[in-house]
C-alpha cells in the first residue's frame, strides 16, 4: 500500500481574503435561494393537496372538500405576498416563523373542514411543515412547528367535542387511536428533525471552520513560496554580481600594473601629465576598493549543517502544497522506507528543492487529459540516499534536457530560469548529484542523490521519517514532467 494524498477537486474561492461587501452579496444570495426553495416547496405541497382532494374523496362527503380545496388555494396564493414581504421587508426570521404558523393554520382548517375527529387519518400531513422547517430554518423552528401542530389539532378536537365549533363530520370507533397515532409519529418525525437539522448545522459550521483554517494555510504557504522565490532570485544574483566583479577586479588590477609601467617610463614628464596619471591611479585603487566591497557583501556565511530526514521533508512539502495540489485533483503518493537514512544539510534549502520539484510537476499536470499523479519515492544504496520526484506529465523534450539546470533558462512566458539550477547549486553543495530523465513508459523523473550522513550523536532536523508501505509505487505508473520553469 502506498502513502497517499489524494487531492480531489473542491469549489474554492478566488485568493485572498473575502471583503466584507462580498460577504453581504454572498448572505444575500444565500437568502434569496432559500425563500425560492421554501416557495418552491410550499406551491408544490399546495398543488399535491388540492389535486388529490379533487381526485379522491378525503372528507365527509363523497365530493372534493371545498374546506380543503380553500385551505390549498389559499396557501398557494399566500406565496405572492411571502415572496415580496420577504424580499423587500426586514425580520426575515420572523417571517419565516410567521409563514410557518400559518401553514400549521392552513393544515389544520383543511383538517377541520375535512371531518375533525373523522380526518383523523389525514393528520400525517403536519408531518410536513417541522420537515421543511427544520431544513430550511433551525431544529428549533421544527419543533415549535411540531407542538403547534399537535395541540392545533388536538385543541379543534376538543372544541368540536364541547360543541364550541360545528362537527364537520362523524368520527367512528377507530378515529381516536389513528389521531393517536398519527399524532405520535408527527412528534417522533419532529424530534428526528429537530437531531438531524442540528447535526447537519453543526457539520456545517465545522467544516466552514476547517475551510477558513485551509485557507489561511493556503496564504501562509503561499506567503513562504514567495518569499522562497525571492530568497533564490537573491541568491543567484549574489553569485553573479561576485562573478561580474571578480572579473573587473581583474582587469583594474592590470590596469593598475599598466598604469604603474608607464609611471615610471615618464618620470621626467611634466608635473601636469604625472598629476594626470595620479589621478587616474587614485580611481583605479577606489575601483578596486568597491570590487572588493561587493565581493565581501556578496560571499555568503557558510550555512549550518545538520542531519536532516528527507522522507520528512518530503512530506512537509506536501502539506505546504496540499491545497494548491487539492485544487486541480492532484494525487501525491509519498513513498519511502522505514529506515531511509539521515543526509547532512540544511533542512530549509532541501525543502527548497523539493519544493521547486514538486511545483514544476504541477505545472506539467495543469491542463493535460492523463492522469494526475505525482509521486515522491526514497531509496537508498551504497552510502547514497535517492529521492526521486515523478508525475504523469507529458514529459521533457529531448532538445531541453541538456540545458535544464542553466541558469536563467526558461520555457514558461513568465519564468525565470532560477528554480532549477538553484535546486542544482543547492544539492551539488551538499556533494549530491541531481538529474532529469524521460521514462521509456512515459513521463520523466527528477532525480536527487545525497551522501548518507554519518552516524554521530547531535542534532537531527525533520526527525521523523515516512514510513514505508507494505506496496511500493508499481513501476508501471505512468509519470512526467515539464520542461524547466
Amino acid at each position: 500500500m502506498v502513502d497517499s494524498l489524494t487531492m480531489s477537486t473542491l469549489p474554492v474561492r478566488a485568493r485572498g481574503p473575502r471583503s466584507p461587501e462580498d460577504d453581504a452579496i454572498f448572505r444575500a444570495r444565500r437568502r434569496e435561494r432559500r425563500l425560492r426553495q421554501e416557495i418552491a416547496v410550499r406551491a408544490a405541497v399546495c398543488v399535491l393537496i388540492l389535486a388529490f382532494n379533487e381526485t379522491f374523496d378525503i372528507g365527509a362527503s363523497r365530493a372534493a372538500d371545498p374546506a380543503i380545496r380553500t385551505a390549498a388555494v389559499l396557501g398557494l396564493l399566500l406565496n405572492v405576498p411571502y415572496y415580496f414581504a420577504a424580499r423587500f421587508g426586514r425580520g426575515s426570521r420572523a417571517q419565516a416563523y410567521g409563514r410557518m404558523l400559518i401553514d400549521v393554520a392552513l393544515v389544520t382548517g383543511g383538517l377541520y373542514g375535512a371531518g375533525g375527529l373523522a380526518a383523523a387519518p389525514y393528520v400525517a400531513v403536519y408531518t410536513i411543515v417541522p420537515v421543511y422547517a427544520g431544513t430550511v430554518l433551525s431544529g428549533t423552528a421544527c419543533g415549535v412547528a411540531t407542538m403547534a401542530a399537535t395541540l392545533s389539532y388536538l385543541l379543534v378536537v376538543a372544541l368540536q367535542r364541547g360543541g364550541a365549533l360545528p362537527a364537520t363530520g362523524v368520527p367512528g370507533p377507530q378515529d381516536w387511536p389513528v389521531a393517536a397515532f398519527n399524532l405520535f409519529l408527527l412528534n417522533v418525525v419532529g424530534a428526528l428533525t429537530v437531531i438531524l437539522s442540528e447535526a447537519y448545522r453543526q457539520s456545517r459550521r465545522r467544516l466552514g471552520a476547517l475551510y477558513q483554517e485551509l485557507e489561511r494555510a493556503y496564504d501562509a504557504s503561499s506567503k513562504l513560496n514567495a518569499e522562497i522565490q525571492r530568497a533564490a532570485r537573491l541568491h543567484v544574483l549574489g553569485e553573479v554580481v561576485a562573478g561580474v566583479a571578480h572579473e573587473i577586479g581583474n582587469a583594474l588590477q592590470g590596469g593598475v600594473l599598466a598604469l604603474e609601467l608607464a609611471r615610471s617610463k615618464v618620470a621626467g614628464a611634466a608635473p601636469d601629465a604625472l598629476q594626470e596619471l595620479d589621478r587616474v591611479d587614485y580611481a583605479c585603487v577606489t575601483a578596486m576598493r568597491i570590487v572588493r566591497s561587493v565581493l565581501q557583501t556578496a560571499r555568503q556565511t557558510p550555512e549550518e549543517t545538520v542531519p536532516v530526514s528527507l522522507a520528512e521533508v518530503a512530506r512537509r512539502t506536501v502539506e505546504l502544497k496540499g491545497y494548491d495540489l487539492r485544487r486541480e485533483g492532484i494525487i501525491v503518493q509519498l513513498d519511502f522506507p522505514k529506515a531511509f537514512p539521515l543526509v547532512v544539510g540544511n533542512p530549509f534549502r532541501f525543502q527548497q528543492v523539493l519544493l521547486n520539484l514538486v511545483t514544476n510537476a504541477q505545472d506539467a499536470l495543469r491542463g493535460g487529459r492523463h492522469a494526475r499523479v505525482i509521486a515522491i519515492v526514497g531509496s537508498s544504496e551504497e552510502g547514497r540516499a535517492t529521492v526521486e520526484v515523478q508525475d504523469s506529465g507529458p514529459g521533457i523534450p529531448e532538445a531541453i534536457l541538456p540545458r535544464l539546470f542553466e541558469p536563467f533558462y526558461t520555457t514558461k512566458p513568465h519564468g525565470t530560469g532560477l528554480g532549477l539550477a538553484i535546486s542544482a547549486d543547492i544539492v551539488r553543495g551538499c556533494g549530491g548529484e541531481i538529474s532529469a530523465r524521460n521514462r521509456p513508459e512515459g513521463g520523466a523523473v527528477f532525480r536527487v542523490t545525497l551522501p548518507v550522513a554519518r552516524p554521530v550523536v547531535g542534532e537531527v532536523r525533520a526527525l521523523a521519517p515516512v514510513p514505508r508501505s507494505e506496496a511500493a509505487i508499481p513501476a508501471s505508473v505512468p509519470t512526467g514532467a515539464t520542461p524547466k520553469r
